[in-house]
């Protein structure tokens, strides 16, 4: 499988966006932003908190959220903002969407219907 990118719009909240091309990355949690792409676009982070990197080093980021679109579909994000050598857009805005790569043809497609998607145990009886 080759690199999945596409571009996106990302911004603090729907009537202040910005286009951005983002790496898709779905080894990672967080949608990753460096701290200067973050600051141009007007995110903040409001949160540090620790995170395990792929070579198992922890580094401490910051944490906030963004308002996504692409392929139609927007949802709030969780972001983190650390020093990365492209955008990376992580799972977590993958699974709020409801798409998923195609490793075959290297794109993203549509995994289920848009909306909320929540796993619902319903309380068994012991009748």
């Amino acid at each position: 499988m080759g690199y999945v990118n596409v571009d996106a719009l990302i911004g603090p909240r729907e009537e202040d966006l910005h286009s951005v091309n983002f790496l898709v990355d779905t080894g990672s949690f967080f949608t990753l932003l460096p701290p200067a792409l973050a600051e141009q676009i007007g995110l903040r982070a409001f949160l540090s908190a620790p995170l395990v990197l792929a070579d198992s080093r922890e580094v401490t980021i910051g944490q906030g959220l963004a308002y996504l679109q692409l392929m139609g579909r927007n949802s709030g994000i969780p972001i983190g903002i650390m020093d990365v050598p492209v955008p990376l857009l992580g799972v977590s805005a993958l699974e709020v969407l409801g798409l998923k790569v195609n490793p075959r043809v290297g794109t993203l497609e549509y995994d289920r219907p848009f909306g909320a998607a929540a796993l619902h145990l319903q309380e068994r009886s012991n009748a």
